[in-house]
């Protein structure tokens, strides 16, 4: 296989609903400056630039933000921004840029590489893709996935379960299962049994090996990805299939389902998974009173709270762990844990 066909795919066309009011139809969480100077997106492409050229990675977004990719990542090739018509989910996502990966290198390998991910030490995460890498070369037919050691009971991610490990390469195991995402008395045991990972997301399979899955798993979308690869480039045909789409993630749809040839890499770095506010509250540096502070804001007597404002004056009385947020198009308050919830409103502000 070698590095040379190694491509990486970057997922970067979610709503981002819970990070309401700052993600928006207009410019979506991946686009955001929420953790540093860069995007989500400029960061998840900076940790692929540390072991691939700017030819070997795709970004798969929303038409509608096809601008906000170009000004954001100026020296990505046209023909490796991916399109897509319609939110479909990650499957639908995933198929499309296998058929493009098909057209530039018949031998291709994906990375996929979700666009939402704080990674702090990026050196780190790039040996661990080395080590996918080597996984994947032990097998024609491995699925490798990242996992992450638990470090709290989290309810918001799902899991895999790691089995017994793989001869000869240091760091990786089979997957037993994947499991969904847990209730607060089950995230606890998961912790605990020390057999669990949090699933990271983040893939790796040959361009072969992911196709002939979709085929078998989810034959309805794969054969409406091949009318789109029978009528590459015909505008009409990418959107009538998308259109006929089931929104469904791999995850669901393909890996839960598998019953072999499925490994996880021990991803032996800092992350997390920004699907809410209260992950701010982890990853940014807070005050001595523990407030996690952006823009003009003045907290009185407040203790504990993530408090952003990209605009106009915040001022916060006697307050404790809560989340306030507030931009141009709203205005959110909800107490720290309950951030998921945002996303019910979110949907029908949009």
């Amino acid at each position: 296989m070698g590095i040379a066909h190694v491509f990486a795919v970057v997922l970067a066309g979610g709503r981002g609903e819970r990070f309401w009011p700052l993600s928006t139809e207009a410019c979506p969480k991946a686009f955001l400056r929420l953790v540093g100077r860069q995007s989500l997106l400029q960061a998840t492409v900076d940790r692929a630039r540390l072991l691939l050229p700017w030819t070997r990675i795709l970004v798969a977004v929303g038409r509608a933000h096809a601008g906000l990719v170009r000004q954001q990542l100026p020296e990505l090739p046209d023909a490796n921004l991916l399109l897509e018509p319609f939110g479909r989910d990650t499957a639908a996502a995933i198929g499309l840029a296998s058929l493009q990966l098909e057209r530039l290198d018949p031998e291709a390998v994906m990375a996929v590489l979700p666009a939402d991910h704080h990674v702090p030490d990026a050196d780190a995460f790039a040996a661990s893709l080395r080590q996918a890498f080597a996984v994947l070369e032990s097998g024609p037919a491995w699925v490798v996935t990242i996992g992450i050691r638990p470090t709290r009971p989290e309810t918001g991610y799902g899991y895999l379960e790691c089995g017994d490990p793989l001869p000869d390469l240091p760091g990786a195991s089979h997957v037993r299962r994947f499991l969904e995402k847990p209730d607060l008395k089950a995230a606890e045991q998961l912790l605990r049994d020390g057999r669990h990972y949090w699933n990271s997301g983040i893939f790796l399979w040959r361009r072969t090996t992911i196709q002939g899955l979709l085929a078998r798993f989810l034959p309805e979308i794969w054969a409406g990805l091949c009318r789109i690869r029978e009528g590459w480039g015909i505008e009409d045909v990418l959107i009538r299939e998308f259109a006929a789409f089931r929104k469904l993630s791999v995850d669901y749809g393909v890996l839960e389902r598998m019953d072999g040839s499925l490994a996880m890499v021990r991803g032996d770095f800092a992350w997390d998974d920004l699907g809410s506010w209260d992950a701010l509250a982890r990853v940014l540096p807070a005050r001595q009173d523990g407030n996690v502070i952006i823009g003009e804001v003045e907290p009185v007597n407040t203790s504990g709270s993530v408090i952003i404002s990209t605009g106009q004056r915040v001022a916060t009385v006697g307050l404790s762990d809560m989340i306030v947020v507030a931009s141009q198009d709203g205005v959110l308050v909800c107490p720290k844990g309950r951030s998921q919830e945002v996303r019910q409103f979110a949907g029908e502000t949009r």
